[in-house]
């Protein structure tokens, strides 16, 4: 599903983010992106979707090489990854519903199938009766629910989560967890950028640690600290 090969970026004004990455993630994988600030976690995961470009080495997702990608080819291939922020990024002025159904309308997919999947979606992450609701009536948990939600709806392959679990609280990071966990179980691979030790470590999964630009470890069921 994705493929690193010997991939360095260097920012204007000389610092090194990645320095050779190389890294395989298969298909139904969960996978932990792990290490400390400015260690590279954040330039690895918009290296997927194309926010970063890389300096050098192959990116290959779904086979695509996004190194290559045009600019107009973009849109394209987001379509085809679910993306999950810190910050939710929800449209204010839309409801729960809408917030969902606006990624399905933008590929044009008809009214009843996106009243079907929506609804189906809705169900999933666990907001079915908060349809109606706009962002400012729900808690921080539950606008990342929606965002998990608009994420999926459009059935990706892969869902890239960075700092997902970053605002919120104990008890409400845990209901995000279950859900991610849940999408994984149906097939989807899903990378999860994160600083949060004790998901990491309760919830195992394969870890990759990344230490001033370079992968340090690389576990299965490994814990934070790559042990």
């Amino acid at each position: 599903m994705i493929e690193m090969k010997q991939v360095f970026k260097k920012y204007p004004g000389g610092s090194k983010a990645l320095q050779g990455l190389n890294v395989s993630i298969a298909q139904g994988e969960f996978v932990y992106v792990v290490g400390p600030s400015g260690a590279g976690k954040s330039t690895f995961i918009k290296m997927l979707y194309a926010e970063e470009r890389a300096s050098a080495g192959k990116v290959l997702v779904n086979q695509v090489d996004v190194t290559k990608l045009s600019a107009r080819k973009v849109p394209f291939l987001r379509r085809q990854l679910g993306v999950v922020f810190q910050d939710y990024k929800l449209l204010p002025k839309k409801s729960v519903y809408e917030n969902v159904a606006y990624a399905l309308e933008v590929i044009e997919k008809d009214q009843k199938f996106i009243k079907q999947r929506v609804t189906e979606v809705l169900k999933l992450v666990g907001l079915a009766t908060k349809a109606k609701r706009f962002p400012h009536e729900l808690s921080g948990g539950e606008q990342q629910r929606v965002a998990i939600a608009r994420a999926i709806v459009n059935q990706p392959k892969i869902v890239i989560a960075d700092e997902p679990t970053g605002n919120l609280d104990p008890t409400t990071t845990w209901e995000v967890m279950k859900v991610l966990e849940a999408i994984n179980a149906q097939g989807t691979t899903v990378i999860m950028a994160t600083h949060n030790r004790e998901v990491v470590d309760g919830m195992r999964h394969r870890v990759v640690r990344i230490e001033k630009g370079r992968i340090v470890s690389d576990r299965a069921g490994g814990d934070y600290d790559g042990y």
